[in-house]
């Protein structure tokens, strides 16, 4: 048994039923949350101020891994904040770390994209935040779509048609991209990953699915994992 610690602003018993249809037999996840109420910077300042701690608590667990998900909470600060992040839990425990956004950089350096379309479920200006931080890791971002949603419970809400339908909009306005990235474990699109990909010839990122994806690497458990799109179902 592989026991992943995740720290996730969307933790909950309902977004784990999906990364429980990913995750190979015999690995397990222990989970804390960080409990963002609205994409505002004060909320992602409050809970920094928790984040230590939550670290402390979790890893007295016997982890093998340790994952921060998040992708607003990991880019309100700026470009290249994951690094700070994961130096900081270095200073508290020995147990292999990564964030989603290194994972999701990582992915698109493993599929080879270097110029995507984003389609989001969350409001423009953090859009915005997203679009700068993946820009200084060397993905770019020529065009996006965003829903506009402010907190995450209305996002689990949509169904996964949602996004669907707007990544192949963004992909049929621009069939030159080399892939496709869609934000935030709580917006569904886990069904729709092959789909999409088996439709437009082009590789998906999500954030499920890479964080995932960088854990099995981590804990030595890289295998394929068919029906989640190329980036779990072809490791490398």
């Amino acid at each position: 048994m592989k026991l992943i610690g995740l720290i996730s602003p969307n933790y909950s018993d309902d977004t784990m039923t999906e990364v429980y249809k990913i995750l190979p037999e015999g690995v397990r996840i222990e989970g804390r949350a960080l409990d963002v109420g609205t994409y505002t910077d004060s909320e992602f300042h409050r809970v920094e101020q928790l984040f230590s701690q939550i670290v402390r608590d979790l890893v007295v667990k016997p982890l093998d891994f340790l994952m921060i998900t998040g992708e607003l909470f990991l880019s309100y600060k700026g470009p290249g904040s994951d690094r700070q992040v994961l130096a900081l839990v270095k200073e508290i425990t020995p147990i292999p770390a990564s964030t989603v956004l290194t994972a999701v950089t990582g992915a698109c350096q493993t599929l080879g994209p270097k110029r995507v379309v984003m389609a989001s479920p969350f409001p423009e200006d953090q859009d915005a935040r997203l679009i700068r931080f993946l820009k200084h890791d060397d993905v770019d971002v020529i065009a996006h779509r965003c829903l506009g949603y402010q907190n995450s419970k209305t996002i689990w809400a949509l169904p996964p048609e949602t996004a669907y339908d707007l990544a192949s909009a963004l992909l049929r306005q621009h069939p030159d991209v080399d892939g496709l990235y869609m934000p935030c474990n709580k917006w569904r699109v886990v069904p729709v990953i092959d789909r999409i990909e088996k439709e437009f010839g082009k590789p998906v990122v999500t954030n499920t699915q890479a964080w995932v994806w960088e854990a099995l690497r981590g804990m030595g458990m890289a295998r394929s994992i068919p029906g989640y799109g190329r980036l779990l179902s072809n490791p490398q």
